[in-house]
Formats: structure tokens, C-alpha cells, sequence
């Protein structure tokens, strides 16, 4: 018995000095790791509170079990008051400690989620309550404890223990096994195998999105498996295996070696807190490290949560640094010593004028602390500057060129409140400022810091006109340049020197940072010279910046150019700097109602808003009302935390097509851009919009109808990841639209309006139109809407690029309907004409189409549901989900495509689950595509059977694609088809997923169609793969496992049932019949969406009379007369003909044929489905009414009413909601007479300036050519001498080098949130002379050899200092043009053409050093000797070149005999079958290392 005690007392001793340790050191770390984050992180909180609790169960516990097992001193038995109470607080204790430990599991599988939706559930409000409620829970808990334990003495002898053998049971077999291990056990492993899983889903963009505090927080939660595994495993087995044995029985030894076991591991199991003490000291070190790396460093790399809705705390602790790099205006110096942040006391004098006067007048009546007033009928004319408390004008002010004295003049005051009068501002020559001070004064109806008008006030301010206020970048722009070019001539568009413009970043995924600049002259070529944007000395490009045109078919370009936005104006709206104020606790809690929220800041405390952020706002409030800002410049904008008070507001002004928001630049916003609120028919035009958080452009309620904002460009300046968390805000009443959830660049309720030709770069989502979570609308007009089923207004020609989440994005079930929807009516329906069905039950849909827009380095693209919605000629590029949609429907008209004529390139189509056939027409893909099959379906509702039908008709795929590339993915249900259009099923020549012959594609659980016409028909992906010459099992893996492929059409056979359920739900059996006999037959397993009536069988039928179907229930049992049958679709009997089968169904009398025009009422319309019992085929029902496609003109997205515009438009169309004409994408001017696509003349390829608005034609690379065709008109078949890239830059100490790698010389790899940051990283390690950046990966390298890889960044050492620009020191290799028919294509082949020497050859190869070999045609560089090195090398060092040995093992698997087609005289080099060439190592085993193995 006592070696027994030695032995846990021995252990439990360890323990102590752990606890002492850990006491001493692991509190310190802990708490200083902590105590600044579990505000906003509730990971760390648990942490932070876990080790609260582990500290108790270690100084109570431990002791108590020392001096009991080491000491025979039970303290418990001491005394009766500490037997209840010791018992209670180790139960209360170690329970809260295990209950952290799972919850803080749970939390980082949220965090790890790419689902926002998930990601917002941790939150540190809800772990508060948590913590607060198991406590509760647990203190309840134990309260028996403190009734049932007790001291029992038995002689001498004390003990603390309880008799009642009910609770011992209790104690005994749900307590000590379940509670304190199996439980624990169970939550912490699979939540942390379902974070590990989330882990391995996140792109490399989505893990450096999460800050290092969430991801050290998600790897504890990881290690803490290891941690129970150690522990609390242990102790489970040994309770377990006493609880199995205690009725065995054992001698007295045996019962010694239990006891020896049990006393060890009651101690043991306390090493579960010790141990997470110290991981928790580990990762808290790993932080401070990072903390203090950071903080000596000259640049910091840390990664930073975007801003949730709750995180008001972080947002106002770091105010300054988010507000560190943004831009006011300049002050004139009067006006600054006169009214900048003089936070005047608060008056209530008034006075009014009783004459008409000039300021000068005005400014000696009223004084500076004076509301003055301007009554109806009396105008003041602006000859001078006016300072006064507040401005109330009923009368007229006018201010012009003619009536300012001096070049500067400005008005002051704390609100303007153009209160039924009348303000007229136009100033073109000459310079003006509105500043509205922060003096505390408040009008009624436009409140504080105010410019805006009420009670049908009118606010009319322009200034000088610009021609164009943005351009795009016509060449690239690249580290250490000091100038750029632009495409339309800057001097055309009135820009001037010393005007301020900021250039838009260009990478993916909300990661990058524009740049701002000065202009400092101009030269030729529409070339800018930049001016740092202080304008005191030059200006260098410290980042990459895109500038390329893509041809994407007959009508479209893609301009994937950086936007260059001009913010200067002669007119300037600004005020006093932001105030933080302390809100009003007017509800206890929830949402406090609107008319608070707009009236004063109040507090909110489910979003933890405490706080306001005021600047100033304008605003037209109310019907009559007008405010149209013209040429001016808005700034120090918006407060954030009051509803309505925005940099701009049209606030329920309803009608106002004076309501003119055009030309402006808007910067220096917090709390949205331009807001249109319950108004009609107002233009948002021209604008620019630069560090604006929140959504920039927000149509607010869902009753807004025909607004036009046109080619405006909204710039998100700040890295989502960075310091600045992007344009992301806490606080708002929305925060859908302004936090990380979904802050949008454009945020729309109301589908009926009109936005073309507008850029959004670098938000979080480019344009979201929200209906989820808003469905009966909102504010003023919240149920009273629908918006779901709205009509579509005009979405086309947009471009949305370099979003964190989203480029064009659709949060809702959008099925437009026919509803009474009119401006008239405020944009409000009949509530009773929002229906899915007409009175006979056809569709009641509205079809509509999304025209021309571009997305490109977005994360997504699409919706969730939709239907009757039409993508055309869309161009997506380099999304990872080039098109993302959940739910659809066939189309109304019974005969459009939902994507139609468009370009998809690199990156991964997530095609809906889902109802009916999906048409893909005239598409073309190119490079890299991936077809993913019912995507999201079955994922919580969302799906319909996963059994689309997806048709590809005139189907083109182009570009490069490697062998092993993954093709698609099949969803559940064993569900998706793969088909090609009638007119292209017998696919002579194949493409990239249909081998030729082949004209469908079903999944592999289909086997039952191998048997048809003998086997002739279908074969499966071994048989295709081996009569096309290729290996079996990697063929399969290119279509996710294997596949069956058949060279007849494929068609859907959906069983719709009803009222099944795990109980009593069966299965189905089809049979295939032919010649007369049973040939195969297969299973139709019950399947079932969530809870939905999502309910039934589907098949993968071939249409055809030459067999037969019979359709039955497992053993031959009845199909009921009330389920839904659908066979094939009615589109494909209305645009080709119709498809037929013969089908037999139990109990059913099916007419011959079945056909896919037979009755589909109330069957499917969106959201409302499957209404009426009994329909479809194989019943009564008439067919559908015929419809003839061919006679059907192709969607459009316009409203043409030529009645209403009597003298005809020209180049436009008249607009049913104004009668007037609107301009043609590329027309402009009066009448639409100025054809800037004209201009350009283009003669094989479509004009740049299409959709890029104003009137001035692009005269820089004016034309995008098509494939084959050169020049400014692309009238020439003949490439113009290619012209060499410009040598690199020496900046900040690098040439830095564009879509190349570095082979060889590794020394390292670190984490750097960009280029510059990896040379900086360099730099601080003796032996880096290069860097390679790629994906936030820095490789620190001594090498030289350059070599192509898109999307990869290099640099080499240079001898330049900081903030210093030089040419590298070499001279430009020739170039020639004659390996045209040697090599693929034209020049450069396929290569890079930045290199001194180029070679290449018929294989697709690509060398760049001199080589002499026959097999390569050398096309740059070629009358010069073989050099060392390619690239400018630098000379601060030496490098020394080791010849790596050579394999001649690649005979047979690469092309020819070595050097195979490729240059043996890099380090390294891998050829491929298709010879290709490659000179870094790699693993990819479709690749062969001839040399450097």
C-alpha cells in the first residue's frame, strides 16, 4: 500500500512542480498573450478563462491529492464545511476547464470555415454567454454534492464521501466516465478532424486571410487532441475497465496492481491542464515573437481580420492607423485657422435676412455664432467667404465664377439645410470649399454636420466639367517605373498637372494596395510622369499593376487593366475630422427602431455598437427634394453607427431624375458612398471612389426602381488582410453590405435598376444584389415587397475584379416574375401579383439577362438560386469559380441558355444541382476548366434531386490543358449528365471533355446503359481509355473515378414523391428492355433534400422507341398516382425536336410516347414547387403549349418602348420608364451621335472604349484584336516588329522580374504579405542575393537563372538604394520574327519574351540561353554569343555554378532522344510527352528529370 502512495504521490510531486511552473511563467505569457485579445477573439477567451480554471483544479485538486496519497492527510476529512465545498469547486472546476477545451474546438472549426455564415458564429459575445451559462450549469450540477457528501467516521477514521448509492452510480457511470472523458473526448476529436478538413479545403488566399492570433488559436485547438489522446484516454480505459470488472473476483494482488494503476492514472489525468498550460505558453511565445519581429521590423507582414458587425472595439482602437494613410484635401490657410476642428459651443441664436444681400453682408448680419437663415423669397450672392454657426436656406444662394472675388472662396458653418429654397453653385474657373463644422448645432429633419436639402429644398453644385475622371492603364506598370500610360490622352480629359489620381490593384482576392500619386507632366503616348502624391519629388511604382486585353469572342474584350481614378476637383465638400461619440442606451436590447437610430447615436448591443463615428453627410430628403453634386470632391464622409448619413443619401425622395450624382470623387468615407433610398429615376454617374468603407454604392430599401449608375469606379485602396482590414466597417445597421460578411462594392435590395459600364476593384464582393434575409424588403417598406421575384433592370458591362469573395454575386432565390411593380406605385407590387404561377399553372417567370460583364481574379462568380436568369457574352478569368450557382429552373420562354455566348478561362465551374436541363450555348473555354456537378445540392436545402441535365451546345475549347487534368466532379445521387446539343451530338472532331464520337457523359453508377444496342452504344471510361491509346486509370481520374460515355443523347427521369420518410420511404427498380427481352435494369435509391419536399427517385435515361423503360417499386409494387413524373425537358422539343421514349410505369397508364412536352404545371418555378399532387407525365394533363424558338428573338436586358419617343432613337433605344432615348454601349453625346467606337475603327476586333463611357475615344491600343490580327485596327495579318520589354528596374535595392522564377540556391521560405516585403525579408539574411514571391510564399535564394512562371514575382540584389529607381545595365537583345511555322503560333511562341535570348520549339518548348541545337529556333537575341546569364546579374557578388549531373532515363516518356527538344544547359530540366519543357525541380510525375535529379 505505501509503494501504492509512492508512486502517485511521486507523480502528483511532478505535478506540482509543473503547476509551480507553470503557475509562475505560463500566467505571465498567458495574460499578456491575452489580455489584449479575448475583447475580440473568442478562442483566446476560452484560453484565457480554461487556465483560470485549470489554476484551481491543479492548487485544489493536486494538493488535496498529495497530502491524502503522500502524507495520509485528507484534507477533506478535516473538516465538513471543506468536504462539501472541496468536492464542489475540483467538480465545478474541472468540468468548466473540459467545457472550454470543446468549446474552443467548436470555435475553431468555425473560424476555419470558408463559409462566412459559419465564420460569424464565433464570435466573443457568445463565448461570454457560453462561459457565463455552463457555469451556471455546472454550479447546478454539484449542488448535490454539497447535500450528499459528507464526513463519515468510522472509529479514528474520517472520510469525505457519500452513501447514497444512487448517486454513486451517477457518480460512478456518467461523471467520472462520460463527463470527465468519453464526452470531452468525442467533441474535441471530431470537431478537430472537421477543422483539419476545413483546413484542407482553404486556399492559400483563404488561410492568410485568417489573422495569426485565429490561425495560432486553430492549431491549439488541434494540438489539444494529442493532449486528450495522452491524458484523458488513459483514464478512460481504466474507468472503463473497472466499471467491467468490479463484480469479477480478484485476489488480493490483483487488487493491489488495480489499485497501483487506478491511483496512477487519477493522478495522470491531471496532466491534461498542466500540458495545455504549456502549449498554450508555446503558441503565446510563437505570437510575442511575431509581435515583437513586427514591431523592430521595417515593414510589417501581420495578417488582420477584416472588421465584423460586432467589431466596434478593434475598429476604434485602430482608428488611427486606418485612417493613418488617408487623404484630405489641402485647406486654403484663412479657412483652416477659421473653422478646422474649432468645436464651437452649441447656440441657439437665430437670425433672418429681410433683403436679398451679398455674403459680405450676410457674414456682418449673422456673425460666426449665429444659425442664419435665408427666408423664402431673398437670395444671397457668394462675393466673399461666409463663416456662421449653421445656414437655413428657404430663399436662393447663388455662388459662381462671376460672383466670387478671389481665385479661393469658402463657406463654413455647422449644417447647410437647404430648406425649400434653392442653392445654385457653379464654379468653373475659379476654386471653392464647403466646410461643414463639427459645432455640435442639429437641424430637425437633416440633422448634425450636414449639407442637404428637405421639404422639396434644391441643391444644385458643379464644378469644372471633366471629360473623363478615370482611365485605364494602357501599359503595365511595374517596381521602380516613375511614369505610366494611359488609354485615353490625359489632357483631353482635363486633367492637369498637380492633380491628385491613385492607381487600382490588380492581384486577387482583396489582397492588394493601390497607390497614389501626383501627376507631374505629361509626355506622348498619353504618358503621365508621377509625382509621389505629396507632389515634392518623383514618384515610384512600388507594386505590379496588369494592363492586357483579351479577345473573348464576337462583341467581347476583356480589358484586364488597373483603373487610374483622377480625386481632384475645384470644388471641395469637407469638414472637421472625425469625433468619436458615446452612444444612448435607448433599448435594453435588440435593434433600436430606425427614427433612433437616424436621430442620434444609439446603442446597439447584440452588434456591440458603443460608439459613433461622425463626419459630415448631404443628403435630399424627402419627395421634391434635390440634390445633384456635380464635379465636386466629398470627403471626410459618412458617420458611421447613424442610420441615413452617408457621403451621399437620396432619401425617400421617390421620383428625381434631377437628382444627378455625376463626376464626383468621393474619398475618405466611413459609413457608405452614394445611397439611394426609396428613389426613382436619379443617375450615379461618373463618379470615382477611393477608401470608402462600407458598401460604396448601396440601393437600400428594395423599392428603388430605374436609377442609373454608370460607369462609376470604386476602389478598395487597403489589403482585406491587412492593417487597414480593407473597406470593411463595424457598426452599421447593415452589415451584410459593409463588414466582412459581404461588404460590396455595389449593394443592391432592388434588381430594377440599371448599372453598366461601371469597375469595382480589389472589395470584398464586386456587386451583391441581397435578397436572403431581406425578403418582404426592408426599412420603410419591409413587407411589402418582394424581391426575389422582381423584374431584372440592366446589369451589363460591368467589370468586378480582384474580389475577396465575389465579382458578380446574387445572396438569394432570384426568380423575376410578371408583377404590377411601377414607379407610380413607388416601386411596390400588388402583393397578390408576386406569384410563381399564372391562374392555369404555366411559369409565371420573367426571363431576363445578365449582358457583358467581366469578372476576373475573383475568389467567385454567381448566385445562389436563380432562374430566368441568363448569363451572356460574360467573360470570366482566373476565378476559382468562374461561375458559382446552387439552384435554377428551365426558362420560362422554354428556349434560352443560361449561359450563352462566353468566355470562361482557368478555374472551376460550379454548376447547379438543379431543376431541369442547363443550357450552356456558344461557349468557350479555354486552358485549365473543371466542371463541378450539383454543386452545393444536398448541401443543407439547396438542390433538386441532384439530376441536372447540363447541354453544351457549339461547345469550343482552346488553349492549354495538361493530361491529367481533372475534368468534373460528380455530385450525390450519382446524379449529373453531361450532353452535347442535338445539332453537335455526333462529335466527329471531340474537344477536351467529350472524346470524339461521344456525345454524353453519366456517372459510373449508370452501368445498366452498357447493355443497350449490345453494348454499342455506352462504354465505360476503361473501354474509352483504351480505344483512345491512353491509360486506363489516369484517364478515369480525369473524370473523378471513371464514367460512363455514350454516343446517343442522355436525358433525365425524375420521380417526384410525396409524405416518405425513414420509416416507411422504398426504393425504386427501372428495367431496360430490348429485342423483347430484359437486358439490365437498375436501382433508384430514395433520396431527399434536408427536410424538404425535395423528395423522390431520379435516372439517367437514353431517349430512343428502340427499347423500353418499366418504372416500378422494389419488388414490382405500384409507382403512386400522386407522385410526379418528369422525363427530358420541354426546350428540347421546342428548339430541336422532341424527345421520346417508351416507358411503362406500375399502376400508371403512360401514353406511347412519353415525351418531353408533356404537362409540367405547378411543378417547378423557383421557390415554389411542386404545389399540386398527381402532375406531369404519364397522366390526363394536356401537354405544354408549343412554342417556336426559332421565331423567338435572343433575350435582352432592355425595355424598348418607340412609342413613347416620337422622333425615333438613333443608336439607342427609348427607355419605357422615361421615354427617353439611352445610348448603345459606345454611343454618347446628344441624340447618341458620338460613336467613340467609330472612332477607333476597328476592323477585325471590337473597340476598347465600348463600355467604358464619356465621349472621348481611346487613342492608346484603341482595338482588341482578334486571334491572328495586328495594328491599331487589327487590319493586318502581318505582327508589327515586337518591341523589347523595357529592362528592369533597380528599385529599393532589386530588379524585380514578372511572371518569372529563380532556379535553384534555395537558402529558405518565409511568409510575406508581398513582393516588397520578401526583398526586405532578403535583405535581413547574409546569404539571399534573390527572392521568389508567389502566393504570400517568399523563397529566399542565392541563384541567377530566370525562367517563365505566370503569376510569380522575382527579384535579383541590384546595388540601388532606397527609394531609388535606376535601369539595370544592360542593352536589349534583337529580335526576330522567323521561327513563324518552326514554333507555335506567332511571336513570342508561347515564350517570355523579357529575356536576353529566346528560343523555341516545335514541341512547345521554351529555352533562354544561346544554344546551338537544330531542333530550336532562336526568335530574340540571336546574332549575340551565349552569355552566362540571362537576366542583369548582380555584381555585389560572385556566383558559382556546380554542372548537376545528367539521367538519360527520360528515352520514351519525352519526345526524341536528350536533351529531348529542351536546353540541357540550365541546372535542372524536365521534359513531358507533349514536349514541354520545365527547369525548376518538380515532383509532378507527368514530368521527366533529365538533368539535376
Amino acid at each position: 500500500m505505501s509503494s501504492t502512495n509512492t508512486v502517485a504521490s511521486a507523480i502528483l510531486q511532478l505535478q506540482v512542480i509543473s503547476q509551480d511552473i507553470s503557475i509562475a511563467l505560463g500566467f505571465t505569457l498567458l495574460i499578456s498573450g491575452t489580455i489584449g485579445n479575448w475583447k475580440h477573439n473568442a478562442s483566446s477567451l476560452y484560453v484565457f478563462v480554461k487556465s483560470l480554471f485549470d489554476l484551481f483544479v491543479l492548487i485544489i485538486g493536486v494538493t488535496n491529492q498529495i497530502t491524502r496519497l503522500g502524507f495520509n492527510i485528507d484534507l477533506t476529512a478535516q473538516s465538513r464545511v471543506w468536504c462539501k465545498l472541496a468536492i464542489s469547486l475540483i467538480n465545478i472546476t474541472f468540468l468548466n476547464s473540459l467545457t472550454c477545451m470543446c468549446l474552443q474546438s467548436i470555435d475553431a472549426y468555425f473560424c476555419s470555415s470558408r463559409s462566412p455564415t459559419w465564420r460569424q458564429k464565433s464570435n466573443v459575445r457568445m463565448a461570454r454567454y457560453y462561459i457565463v451559462g455552463f457555469l451556471f450549469l455546472w454550479i447546478c450540477h454539484v449542488m448535490p454534492y454539497s447535500i450528499l457528501y459528507d464526513l463519515l467516521t468510522k472509529g479514528s477514521i474520517s472520510i469525505c464521501t457519500t452513501i447514497n448509492p444512487n448517486f454513486v452510480r451517477y457518480n460512478t457511470y456518467f461523471i467520472n466516465l462520460c463527463l470527465y472523458a468519453v464526452i470531452p473526448i468525442i467533441i474535441v476529436s471530431v470537431f478537430s478532424f472537421l477543422t483539419y478538413r476545413n483546413l484542407q479545403t482553404l486556399t492559400t488566399q483563404d488561410r492568410h486571410s485568417l489573422s495569426t492570433l485565429t490561425r495560432q488559436m486553430i492549431s491549439l485547438a488541434l494540438l489539444q487532441v494529442i493532449t486528450l489522446l495522452v491524458f484523458q484516454v488513459p483514464y478512460a480505459i481504466v474507468q472503463i475497465y473497472t466499471l467491467v470488472t468490479m463484480n469479477l473476483a480478484k485476489s488480493t494482488y490483483r487488487q493491489a496492481q488495480e489499485q497501483v494503476v487506478s491511483y496512477f492514472f487519477h493522478g495522470y489525468v491531471y496532466g491534461t491542464f498542466t500540458m495545455n498550460k504549456y502549449i498554450s505558453m508555446i503558441l503565446i511565445l510563437f505570437i510575442l515573437k511575431a509581435f515583437f519581429i513586427s514591431q523592430c521590423s521595417t515593414q510589417t507582414h501581420a495578417t488582420y481580420e477584416a472588421f465584423g458587425e460586432q467589431d466596434e472595439t478593434a475598429y476604434i482602437d485602430s482608428f488611427s492607423t486606418l485612417i493613418k494613410d488617408s487623404y484630405s484635401a489641402p485647406l486654403p490657410q484663412d479657412l483652416a485657422a477659421t473653422c478646422k476642428n474649432q468645436n464651437q459651443v452649441t447656440v441657439t441664436t437665430t437670425k433672418s435676412i429681410t433683403s436679398s444681400m451679398l455674403s459680405s453682408e450676410l457674414q456682418i448680419f449673422c456673425g460666426t455664432d449665429t444659425i442664419c437663415i435665408i427666408p423664402t423669397g431673398f437670395t444671397v450672392t457668394m462675393n466673399s467667404n461666409l463663416n456662421v454657426a449653421a445656414l437655413v436656406v428657404s430663399g436662393s444662394l447663388i455662388w459662381n465664377d462671376a460672383s466670387q472675388s478671389s481665385n479661393n472662396q469658402w463657406l463654413c458653418a455647422g449644417y447647410i439645410a437647404v430648406d425649400g429654397g434653392q442653392f445654385n453653385m457653379n464654379l468653373i474657373n475659379k476654386q471653392g470649399y464647403i466646410y461643414i463644422k463639427n459645432n455640435g448645432l442639429k437641424h430637425p429633419t437633416i440633422y448634425t454636420r450636414a449639407l442637404a436639402s428637405c421639404n422639396a429644398g434644391k441643391i444644385y453644385v458643379s464644378g469644372r466639367y471633366l471629360a473623363r475622371t478615370w482611365s485605364l492603364l494602357a501599359n503595365k506598370a511595374t517596381y521602380g517605373m516613375t511614369s505610366i500610360s494611359l488609354s485615353h490622352k490625359p489632357e483631353d480629359m482635363g486633367w492637369k498637372v498637380g492633380d491628385r489620381i491613385v492607381i487600382a490593384p490588380t492581384v486577387t482576392g482583396s489582397s492588394g494596395t493601390a497607390e497614389d500619386f501626383t501627376i507631374g507632366g505629361f509626355e506622348d503616348n498619353n504618358t503621365i510622369k508621377l509625382l509621389n502624391k505629396d507632389g515634392t519629388s518623383t514618384g515610384f511604382i512600388s507594386s505590379y499593376f496588369q494592363s492586357r486585353t483579351v479577345f473573348t469572342g464576337a462583341n467581347m474584350s476583356a480589358l484586364i487593366q488597373a483603373e487610374v481614378i483622377n480625386l481632384a476637383r475645384n470644388i471641395i465638400i469637407t469638414g472637421d475630422d472625425f469625433q468619436h461619440v458615446n452612444c444612448v442606451n435607448d433599448v435594453a436590447g435588440g435593434r433600436p427602431p430606425d427614427h433612433i437610430q437616424a436621430d442620434h447615436c444609439s446603442c446597439w448591443n447584440s452588434i456591440q455598437r458603443t460608439k459613433c463615428t461622425l463626419g459630415l453627410h448631404t443628403a435630399a430628403v424627402g419627395p421634391g427634394s434635390v440634390l445633384s453634386l456635380q464635379y465636386t470632391r466629398i470627403e471626410k464622409c459618412g458617420q458611421r453607427g447613424i442610420l441615413g448619413k452617408y457621403c451621399v443619401h437620396l432619401h425617400l425622395v421617390k421620383k428625381c431624375p434631377d437628382c444627378k450624382i455625376i463626376g464626383n470623387a468621393f474619398e475618405y468615407g466611413h459609413q457608405r458612398g452614394t445611397t439611394i433610398h426609396g428613389t426613382h429615376l436619379s443617375t450615379v454617374e461618373n463618379n470615382v471612389y477611393n477608401d470608402i468603407r462600407g458598401a460604396t454604392i448601396y440601393v437600400e430599401d428594395g423599392n428603388e426602381m430605374y436609377n442609373r449608375i454608370f460607369h462609376n469606379v470604386a476602389i478598395c485602396p487597403w489589403a482585406k488582410s491587412g492593417e487597414k482590414r480593407g473597406c470593411t466597417i463595424p457598426g452599421t445597421d447593415n452589415g451584410q453590405a459593409d463588414t466582412t460578411l459581404n461588404q460590396a462594392g455595389l449593394w443592391g435590395l432592388s434588381f430594377t435598376n440599371y448599372a453598366i459600364g461601371n469597375r469595382f476593384a480589389n472589395n470584398y464582393n464586386g456587386m451583391l444584389y441581397q435578397e436572403q434575409g431581406f425578403g418582404g424588403g426592408r426599412g420603410h417598406v419591409d413587407g411589402l415587397e418582394c424581391p426575389s421575384l422582381q423584374q431584372m433592370g440592366r446589369l451589363e458591362g460591368n467589370t468586378f475584379h480582384g474580389c475577396g469573395r465575389f465579382g458578380t454575386y446574387v445572396l438569394a432565390s432570384v426568380f423575376p416574375k410578371r408583377t404590377d411593380r411601377s414607379i407610380d406605385k413607388n416601386g411596390l407590387p400588388t402583393l397578390s401579383t408576386c406569384r410563381e404561377w399564372t391562374a392555369t399553372g404555366e411559369d409565371n417567370g420573367l426571363p431576363a439577362t445578365f449582358m457583358n460583364n467581366i469578372d476576373y481574379d475573383n475568389v467567385f462568380v454567381g448566385q445562389y438560386g436563380a432562374g430566368d436568369l441568363q448569363y451572356r457574352h460574360h467573360t470570366s478569368i482566373n476565378n476559382n469559380n468562374l461561375i458559382y450557382w446552387k439552384e435554377t429552373k428551365n426558362f420560362q420562354d422554354g428556349c434560352s441558355a443560361h449561359i450563352a455566348d462566353s468566355f470562361y478561362d482557368t478555374g472551376n465551374l460550379g454548376l447547379p444541382g438543379g431543376h431541369g436541363a442547363f443550357i450552356l450555348e456558344n461557349m468557350v473555354f479555354n486552358n485549365r476548366v473543371h466542371f463541378e456537378s450539383s454543386h452545393h445540392c444536398d448541401a443543407g436545402v439547396t438542390g433538386v434531386l441532384c439530376m441536372p441535365t447540363y447541354v453544351f451546345i457549339n461547345m469550343k475549347w482552346t488553349g492549354v490543358v495538361p493530361d491529367d487534368a481533372s475534368l468534373l466532379q460528380w455530385g450525390p445521387n450519382n446524379g449529373a449528365m453531361f450532353t452535347l446539343g442535338p445539332d453537335d451530338e455526333q462529335n466527329l472532331n471531340g474537344n477536351k471533355l467529350f472524346p470524339a464520337g461521344f456525345n454524353s457523359i453519366v456517372h459510373p453508377y449508370w452501368s445498366y446503359l452498357l447493355a443497350l444496342d449490345n453494348g454499342a452504344s455506352c462504354f465505360s471510361s476503361n473501354a474509352v481509355a483504351t480505344l483512345l491509346g491512353q491509360d486506363p486509370p489516369r484517364f478515369a481520374q480525369k473524370y473523378n473515378g471513371g464514367a460512363i460515355f455514350c454516343k446517343r443523347p442522355v436525358r433525365r427521369l425524375e420521380i417526384f414523391s410525396f409524405n416518405q420518410n425513414a420509416g416507411n420511404r422504398q426504393n425504386m427498380q427501372l428495367e431496360l428492355w430490348q429485342f423483347g427481352n430484359r437486358i439490365s435494369s437498375v436501382t433508384l435509391n430514395f433520396f431527399q433534400i434536408g427536410d424538404t419536399r425535395k423528395q423522390g427517385y431520379s435516372a439517367t435515361v437514353i431517349p430512343g422507341l428502340d427499347h423500353q423503360y418499366r418504372l416500378s417499386m422494389v419488388g414490382g409494387g405500384n409507382v403512386s398516382p400522386d407522385w410526379i413524373i418528369e422525363f427530358s425537358d420541354p426546350v428540347f422539343g421546342n428548339r430541336w425536336k422532341r424527345d421520346e421514349i417508351d416507358l411503362v410505369v406500375a399502376g400508371r397508364n403512360c401514353p406511347y410516347p412519353v415525351h418531353s412536352q408533356h404537362d409540367r404545371r405547378y411543378i417547378w418555378s423557383g421557390d415554389n414547387y411542386l404545389t399540386v399532387k398527381g402532375r406531369g407525365a404519364c397522366t390526363a394533363f394536356p401537354d405544354m403549349s408549343p412554342i417556336n424558338c426559332k421565331s423567338q428573338p435572343k433575350l435582352t436586358n432592355v425595355e424598348h418602348c418607340p412609342e413613347q419617343c416620337l422622333n425615333g432613337c438613333r443608336n439607342g433605344y427609348c427607355d419605357c420608364a422615361t421615354g427617353e432615348c439611352l445610348c448603345n454601349a459606345g454611343f454618347s453625346g446628344v441624340n447618341c451621335s458620338i460613336d467613340t467606337c467609330g472612332a477607333a475603327r476597328c476592323v477585325n476586333g471590337i473597340c476598347a472604349a465600348q463600355y467604358l463611357g464619356g465621349d472621348l475615344p481611346v487613342t492608346n491600343k484603341p482595338c482588341v484584336c482578334m486571334d491572328g490580327w495586328y495594328g491599331d485596327r487589327c487590319d493586318t495579318r502581318t505582327p508589327p516588329p515586337p518591341v523589347p520589354d523595357p529592362a528592369p528596374t533597380c528599385f529599393n535595392g532589386w530588379y524585380y522580374y514578372i511572371d518569372s522564377d529563380i532556379g535553384g540556391g534555395q537558402v529558405s521560405s518565409t511568409l510575406t504579405s508581398d513582393a516588397v516585403g520578401c526583398g526586405i525579408v532578403c535583405n535581413a539574411n547574409a546569404a539571399c542575393t534573390s527572392w521568389v514571391y508567389w502566393a504570400y510564399n517568399c523563397y529566399l535564394k542565392t541563384g541567377t537563372q530566370l525562367m517563365p512562371k505566370p503569376g510569380v514575382i522575382a527579384g535579383i540584389k541590384c546595388s540601388a538604394g532606397t527609394n531609388s529607381s535606376t535601369i539595370a545595365p544592360t542593352t536589349a537583345a534583337p529580335i526576330t520574327t522567323s521561327c513563324d511555322g518552326k514554333c507555335h503560333g506567332q511571336y513570342p511562341y508561347g515564350c517570355y519574351s523579357g529575356f536576353q535570348h529566346g528560343y523555341c520549339n516545335e514541341g512547345g518548348g521554351c529555352a533562354y540561353s544561346a544554344i546551338n541545337d537544330p531542333n530550336w529556333c532562336c526568335f530574340k537575341g540571336c546574332d549575340e554569343q551565349p552569355s552566362g546569364t540571362n537576366p542583369p546579374v548582380s555584381t555585389n557578388a560572385p556566383t558559382t555554378v556546380t554542372q548537376p549531373p545528367v539521367t538519360a532515363s527520360c528515352d520514351g516518356k519525352c519526345k526524341g532522344q536528350y536533351p529531348y527538344g529542351c536546353n540541357a544547359s540550365f541546372q535542372t530540366g524536365s521534359c513531358n510527352a507533349g514536349g514541354g519543357c520545365y527547369y525548376s525541380a518538380t515532383n509532378d510525375p507527368n514530368w521527366c528529370c533529365f538533368k539535376g535529379c
